[in-house]
């Protein structure tokens, strides 16, 4: 079914144009960049919808004046923009008071209902702050609230302006419009659709099903609170009581416990562990935090030392960095927004004593807090004078945890890093070798991201002090051990255990998503101490949980890649590559005639 959305009267179009154009005059260069070079000719995707409106507004814009109120609007949509566009999202309507942004299209991310409800939460935090600004000074009250849902879409391309025009297939737009309307001023309200999606991120009250208008059922939706301060896992079993020992990584758990004990010794050591998503990179890292029971606070043990990039983070500098300075003080993950400047000088000064007051003004101005008169004037630099100071302030803290015992020191996702951190880092790490510190760099490979600069430094200018580890798929024994271990399947029919093996491909994480998504359909149940199946399962589709994984990936390819495996997949799963070849060449003069 196909059905459109109109969110404000024709009248309005030309309002509604200039001000998009206002708003994607102020987009990123790299999101524009992206945005232009995806050509989507009515590609179907799943997407995530926001849709966000201000609440009242008729009743507001009659007791102003008509220019006053313009303003009030395209300042309060600017800030609402900036929130899309920091999270890559697409604004694919203005008109009026409402907004509809995409998250997922044209540009797909593996994490994009996530990144939808983030720009919710920062569109109502900057909206409540510019509405105390308009109680001053005009005695109104405004407000927004936002509704979000995930589902299919179909979207057309691109225009000059960065608007998209669409039609929803099903009723993924139609929903999120509802569960806007459903929301109460400042609420960020999403459906059961994208919360399963972002349930261990965020705390909910769960609303239970509701009523909306234009639905004939009702529609179960959650109230987004906050962004919990320590995230649960994203990928695993555990939340459905399954888990299995670490299968087919033995070699490189060795590899890496071998490299600690060197380290151990009083040399400094480093290791970059690459692989494709969902291979077991964090489940290694977990693995060696394990084995070698180290903890980021405890004085008798190996200290760990850790910082994690997020997807949408090459646009915020140092934000890599940020992380690694907070676990080099000590200062646990979640708890840094209410840390008053004090406790970071009591922690500096337990560690460096008189040392303290040449590091303090470094760290506390790279990490944005208070800085005293005489601390604002010493930091009064060059940009790249101040980032050797900040190098010079990180690496004596982290020489003085290393006089207290072996360091582990973790970077995990660098493809996602910003080019700020990895210039610092590309700085810092000659500085770790003389050290007990194990330095750990854990990514994709993304050879075109800013933080394979610091894998290639790596590689190249340490020699024994340094060792690649790369991740292969496992091979058929070792994914039907996994298997095995997850679901004790002795007597789980061996064509749903080739179901499993052939949509996973030996990627472990791809693994335990076919089997949540038989588990959460009914298809596999557990009875007493083993698991069966209640239904034939021949082919088994990709999980809804995969599609934002896969699509990442496929966005990074060139056109001509996409656009042979589209005809690929048409064709099916295993064929001769000349077939291939033939519908491409008979293919390109029907697609050229069409241009």
């Amino acid at each position: 079914m196909s059905c459109g959305l109109s969110l404000a009267p024709e009248g309005d179009e030309a309002t509604a144009a200039a001000r998009l154009a206002r708003i994607a005059a102020a987009a990123p260069a790299p999101l524009v960049d992206k945005m232009r070079a995806a050509k989507l000719t009515g590609e179907r995707k799943v997407v995530t919808a926001l849709f966000a409106d201000v609440v009242g507004s008729t009743t507001l814009a009659e007791s102003m004046d008509p220019e006053d109120w313009t303003q009030i609007i395209n300042e309060a949509f600017d800030l609402m923009g900036k929130a899309i566009f920091r999270y890559e999202g697409t604004i694919a309507q203005l008109q009026g008071d409402a907004l509809l942004a995409f998250f997922g299209t044209p540009v797909a991310h593996e994490d994009d209902p996530e990144r939808a409800v983030r720009a919710g939460l920062d569109m109502i935090a900057a909206i409540d702050e510019y509405a105390a600004q308009l109680k001053r000074t005009h005695g109104i009250d405004f407000r927004i609230r936002a509704g979000i849902n995930t589902g299919p879409v179909i979207v057309g391309n691109v225009g000059s302006d960065l608007r998209y025009e669409y039609t929803a297939l099903g009723d993924a737009v139609n929903v999120a419009a509802r569960v806007q309307t459903a929301a109460q001023p400042g609420q960020v309200l999403i459906s059961a659709m994208t919360q399963r999606f972002v349930a261990v991120t965020f705390d909910f009250e769960d609303l239970g099903d509701v009523q909306v208008k234009g639905k004939t059922e009702p529609v179960h939706l959650y109230r987004v609170l906050a962004v919990l301060a320590e995230p649960g896992r994203k990928r695993g079993l555990d939340a459905v009581g399954l888990s299995s020992p670490l299968v087919g990584r033995a070699a490189e758990l060795k590899t890496l416990t071998d490299l600690f004990e060197v380290v151990q010794a009083g040399r400094g050591r480093l290791a970059v562990i690459l692989g494709e998503p969902g291979l077991g990179k964090s489940r290694l890292l977990a693995e060696l935090k394990a084995a070698i029971g180290a903890d980021t606070n405890a004085t008798d043990a190996p200290a760990w030392i850790e910082g994690r990039c997020v997807s949408y983070g090459r646009a915020l500098p140092y934000h890599l960095v940020f992380d690694l300075v907070w676990s080099l003080l000590g200062i646990p993950r979640g708890e840094t927004a209410d840390v008053p400047r004090a406790q970071i000088d009591q922690h500096l000064d337990e560690l460096l004593g008189a040392d303290a007051a040449d590091v303090a003004p470094y760290l506390a101005h790279l990490l944005g807090l208070a800085l005293s008169a005489a601390e604002t004037e010493r930091v009064q630099l060059d940009p790249e004078t101040l980032q050797g100071r900040y190098v010079s302030a990180m690496a004596r803290v982290l020489r003085a945890r290393a006089d207290h015992g072996p360091v582990v020191l973790v970077a995990e996702d660098i493809h996602w890093a910003d080019p700020a951190s990895v210039e610092i880092l590309i700085q810092l790490v000659p500085l770790l070798t003389p050290q007990p510190v194990l330095g750990l760099f854990v990514g994709r490979v993304e050879t075109d991201a800013p933080g394979w600069r610091l894998v290639s430094q790596i590689k190249a200018g340490f020699g024994d002090a340094a060792t690649e580890i790369r991740l292969q798929p496992l091979d058929d024994a070792a994914s039907r051990e996994l298997v095995a271990n997850l679901l004790e399947i002795e007597s789980l029919p061996e064509d749903v255990r080739t179901a499993i093996l052939t949509r996973s491909e030996g990627n472990p994480f791809f693994v335990e998503e076919v089997i949540r998504m038989l588990i959460g359909r009914g298809a596999i149940v557990q009875a007493g101490d083993h698991w069966t199946a209640t239904e034939a399962i021949g082919s088994v589709e990709i999980p809804d949980t995969l599609h934002g994984l896969l699509l990442a990936r496929i966005d990074q390819l060139p056109e001509s890649a996409k656009r042979s495996l589209r005809v690929a997949a048409v064709i099916g799963r295993q064929f001769q590559v000349r077939v291939l070849e033939r519908v491409l060449d008979q293919a390109a003069p029907t697609e050229a005639a069409r241009a």
